[in-house]
């Protein structure tokens, strides 16, 4: 059963878990963040929905969600034992798995861990069904180990500009016709990331019931094409700075799959930089 605890005496914090503690500080992987196993450029042509298959090693920071045998959302690696998700993927008996390419097939690389508590962010739906669509799952100790093929992405204070090329991965389906049927292999597509006031223009998403908040990013082709689709949720947007993979984005939202006039619509990561800290650090998590 899952309890409600509320951490910190500065402010409250949901966090579903069995148990709480406190104590330690977070330190950023610096040194081992955002780098992949093997090259990987996905190609930027609006061709399929699902993008293309990367060589097994190239997203590293990548999470499946697992409910039982069942594929449940993405998610982002950011150390050994914390996962970024969003806040509306979350479901009780939730395992994470690193090191899957093909699924329901398995690797000699592939980890698997239970996801022990599970902190959606304090405001989630507060503006909108996906606000603040954003949680954190602590993993049962020891943990990942981390390696060539399980390794986080970057984190940063500042997302990228508009027009800048990022990519974003997952099972979801590559056929819009058919949202409910998941890849069975991992799929890479680049997108472009839009600006706020581009994706809150009449004819695109503006006077809609979820309005797009600065803590949205918005990415892909007006003209439609390439997306993340269904079964996507939770995973990573990255785009590359300075040699390096920053997560940028989760996938939150959208009308449907590579339509045109509509984006996919992810979490800002950086906007929640100091609450991710905050949490990490209530439970005694280092980032190494």
């Amino acid at each position: 059963m899952l309890n409600v605890v509320l951490a910190l005496s500065c402010c409250s914090l949901g966090v579903w878990t069995l148990q709480a503690r406190s104590g330690g500080y977070p330190k950023f992987p610096a040194e081992t963040c955002g780098i992949r196993a093997v090259p990987w450029y996905p190609q930027r042509e609006p061709r399929v929905v699902g993008g293309q298959e990367p060589p097994y090693g190239a997203v590293p920071w990548q999470v499946q969600l697992r409910r039982g045998k069942e594929h449940q959302c993405g998610g982002a690696l950011l150390s050994s034992r914390l996962v970024l998700t969003v806040a509306h993927c979350w479901a009780d008996g939730l395992v994470a798995v690193v090191g899957v390419h093909s699924f329901p097939e398995t690797s000699s690389q592939e980890q698997i861990v239970r996801v022990e508590r599970a902190v959606p962010h304090p405001d989630f739906r507060k503006y909108g069904p996906y606000s603040n669509d954003i949680a954190l799952l602590l993993l049962s100790e020891p943990g990942l180990q981390l390696g060539p093929y399980a390794r986080p992405a970057c984190l940063s204070a500042r997302s990228p500009p508009s027009g800048t090329w990022c990519e974003v991965s997952g099972w979801g389906a590559r056929d819009p016709a058919e949202p409910d049927k998941l890849s069975s292999t991992l799929r890479s597509a680049a997108v472009p990331l839009l600006s706020l006031e581009t994706c809150r223009r009449d004819g695109v998403y503006g006077g809609r019931q979820q309005p797009i908040l600065d803590s949205m990013v918005c990415a892909g082709r007006l003209s439609g094409g390439v997306d993340a689709c269904g079964g996507d949720s939770g995973g990573p947007l990255v785009c590359e700075r300075d040699g390096r993979m920053e997560l940028t984005g989760l996938v939150s939202w959208g009308d449907g799959c590579a339509k045109r006039d509509r984006p996919g619509v992810y979490t800002r990561v950086a906007n929640y930089l100091s609450w991710i800290q905050q949490v990490a650090r209530h439970f005694g998590i280092d980032y190494h």
